[in-house]
């Protein structure tokens, strides 16, 4: 199954985004916001990972478990909430398509504030999702092709 390509996917980058950004605080996006990225497989929920920003000087918080990002909120913040489709969250994630592209073709559909959606590109790429993206995608693209294919 994709989303199981997509859970392992995120299981080895998002640890490892963890990880930098503790180490280096030039990582920390100037974004404040909670955004709940759900991944479907065929329109049904597969995954569920939370990015909780609260600005550069709180270190950013990257869990699937919703209990987490609400403890480790400081202070009200903006939900934005992201619903995307397992085979195009491969696209997306590794920058072969933009967030207002996918959103305007309807790969992606957000709930919530959109022009904090849309800085949300700027904060992936401050913390350098996308090179971890290609680089997990490139040494397992066999995996990945096989398991976009799989039906449910």
């Amino acid at each position: 199954m994709a989303s199981a390509a997509y859970d392992e996917l995120a299981n080895t980058i998002l640890p490892v985004i963890q990880s930098q950004m503790q180490d280096s605080k030039e990582m920390w996006p100037n974004v404040k916001g909670l955004f709940v990225f759900t991944v479907t497989k065929q329109k049904k929920p597969a995954t569920v990972w939370y990015l909780l920003l609260q600005g550069k000087d709180i270190q950013p918080v990257i869990t699937n478990k919703e209990e987490e990002a609400r403890e480790a909120t400081k202070g009200k913040v903006r939900v934005v909430r992201i619903q995307v489709e397992d085979k195009d969250a491969f696209t997306l994630i590794s920058g072969g398509v933009t967030g207002m592209k996918a959103f305007m073709t309807g790969k992606i559909k957000v709930k919530g504030d959109l022009l904090l959606a849309q800085r949300l590109e700027e904060a992936v790429d401050k913390m350098g999702a996308r090179e971890l993206a290609n680089a997990f995608i490139n040494q397992n693209k066999e995996m990945i092709d096989r398991a976009l294919k799989a039906k449910l």
